[in-house]
């Protein structure tokens, strides 16, 4: 399964009602995963959070996230500043202004980027995954783990050296909807990965014992 997960990188918390105990019960099986945690605020709101139900985990994706998204603006930002820069016949006063203009798009688009990062989290709870996104529109999307049929990692090219990969889960066509749940540009995927499918059989195997059928209960 995963290694052992580094320092700095999740933040652990606990639901309203939850007790300390239940959450170390929780993270049990995960390595060092709970020792190497650091103690920080929890990031989303307890209200998105159902009754003592615990965080396991939460983190942000990575900064090359707010690059990919902005790609396609910043590139075109730099070619009216390259074009501005780089066609002599224009008089000097459009030149200028090409370029200026271009830098502004640019600079506007990563201000965005960064925005729409800092509105993004993703969170594990004992019983749910859940993506907090958006930034006036703020915006949750979640799946009970007693839902997730398949879970995987999926890398581009750009992704493997960056170490980055967006990690999916898929619900199986018996619950009520089928439905794909996505993680965007995480960190070291495959070992976010690896304590996610912990959780999902933990989940499940309590679930099967309890004969419940999980969140929907």
């Amino acid at each position: 399964m995963a290694d052992e997960s580094r320092n700095g990188e999740l933040g652990a918390a606990s639901g309203p009602g939850a007790r300390p105990a239940a959450g170390r019960a929780a993270m049990s099986g995960s390595g060092d995963l709970e020792e190497k945690l650091p103690a920080r605020a929890r990031i989303i709101s307890p209200s998105l959070l159902l009754p003592a139900e615990i965080i396991i985990f939460e983190l942000k994706p990575s900064l090359w996230y707010a690059a990919f998204i902005g790609l396609p603006i910043l590139a075109l930002g730099a070619a009216v500043a390259i074009l501005g820069f780089a066609i002599r016949e224009l008089p000097e006063g459009a030149r200028h202004w090409g370029v200026v203009i271009g830098m502004w798009i640019m600079g506007l688009r990563v201000a965005i980027a960064l925005l729409q990062w800092l509105g993004r989290t993703y969170v594990l709870t004992d019983r749910r995954v859940l993506k907090q996104h958006g930034v006036i529109n703020v915006r949750v999307e979640c799946m009970g783990l007693e839902d997730i049929e398949t879970s995987f990692v999926a890398q581009s090219a750009f992704q493997k050296v960056l170490g980055i990969g967006t990690i999916f889960f898929r619900s199986g066509p018996e619950g009520p909807r089928c439905e794909t749940h996505t993680w965007e540009h995480v960190r070291r995927p495959k070992e976010v990965h690896g304590h996610i499918v912990l959780q999902i059989d933990r989940w499940k195997e309590t679930c099967s014992r309890l004969g419940t059928k999980g969140t929907s209960d």
